[in-house]
């Protein structure tokens, strides 16, 4: 079912009365005057993708401070909760405007990782398909390309280990 009519919101951050984090979601004023939507479905679907959205955002605070581990996977998971969110919200009569600026915003990851993150889940459908010994830096700056990134990490020169300068 196709809708003739999509709300884009703006998600903005608030505190409920215990102090837990919570999201609203800003209609456009021309929603409110549109007549042609009932206001009961235009309220419940608000609510449910504000809930949907603070669930995405927890989700994605959890998995930030595990990305610097060297884990070429957890840069997919990333992406694919970013994904999954923007599929669950493809067909909704309200969506979230720039998802990837508002998630910058409230998950702390710059808009660049975010959009990088969601372009490798879209090149790599299955995760079995990565290379796990791969950096996603050498992923990033290949075009996510499996083949160009091995490339590149063998191009790279060996690391030195860390000591006294060597002689010459």
């Amino acid at each position: 079912m196709t809708r003739a009519i999509r709300i884009a919101v703006n998600m903005l951050p608030t505190r409920d009365a215990n102090g837990a984090l919570k999201f609203q979601a800003a209609l456009p004023v021309s929603a409110l005057f549109e007549k042609s939507l009932d206001k009961q479905e235009v309220e419940r679907e608000r609510a449910a993708l504000e809930e949907k959205y603070r669930v995405l955002v927890e989700a994605l605070r959890a998995m930030l401070p595990h990305l610097k581990d060297g884990n070429v996977l957890r840069y997919w998971m990333f992406g694919d909760a970013v994904s999954e969110f923007e599929t669950q919200t493809a067909r909704t009569l309200i969506f979230v405007d720039k998802l990837s600026a508002h998630l910058a915003r409230d998950v702390g990851y710059s808009q660049t990782m975010i959009d990088l993150c969601r372009r490798f889940r879209h090149k790599f459908s299955d995760a079995s398909q990565i290379d796990p010994t791969l950096p996603f830096a050498a992923y990033h700056r290949n075009g996510f390309d499996t083949a160009r990134a091995r490339k590149f990490e063998q191009a790279k020169p060996p690391k030195r280990r860390p000591g006294r300068p060597r002689k010459k």
